[in-house]
């Protein structure tokens, strides 16, 4: 596991006395908090990019287009999902076109933190009915 032991994808920030980044991947395991200060991870990033970084950190998929009409979504099902590996599920929507407008995203389903949408866009940008149930993150500007 290069990139991992590197400390790419485990948050190692090399700043001393600051406050410590959290991890993105804690032996497979993902939070919110960790999603969002390595949300760069996801943003502007292909379904194989993000498969290539989620088998790094022990997790099997398979890849499968979105049941939803119109949507050019490409969906990650986890296959091993352990107390370790909380992932479910990876949505990513390059394009955005969706209900949502057309702000590309990536959806992370877990076991234990719920939903969180990492959006590239901003809020003002951000088209929803109101209701949503992601924890939304959007892009740093």
């Amino acid at each position: 596991m290069s990139k991992g032991n590197s400390g790419h994808f485990r948050g190692a920030n090399g700043n001393s006395g600051a406050e410590a980044i959290p991890p993105l991947f804690v032996n497979g395991h993902v939070t919110y908090e960790g999603i969002a200060a390595h949300r760069e991870e996801f943003i502007n990033k292909s379904v194989e990019q993000i498969a290539d970084m989620l088998r790094q950190n022990g997790y099997e998929l398979n890849l499968r287009g979105s049941i939803h009409a119109g949507s050019t979504a490409q969906v990650l099902e986890i296959t091993n999902p352990t107390r370790e590996r909380n992932i479910k599920q990876v949505q990513v929507s390059p394009d955005g076109s969706s209900r949502h407008g057309s702000i590309p995203y990536v959806k992370i389903s877990t076991s234990n933190e719920g939903k969180i949408k990492i959006l590239d866009g901003t809020p003002e940008t951000y088209q929803t009915a109101g209701n949503e149930r992601a924890r939304l993150i959007f892009r740093r500007d």
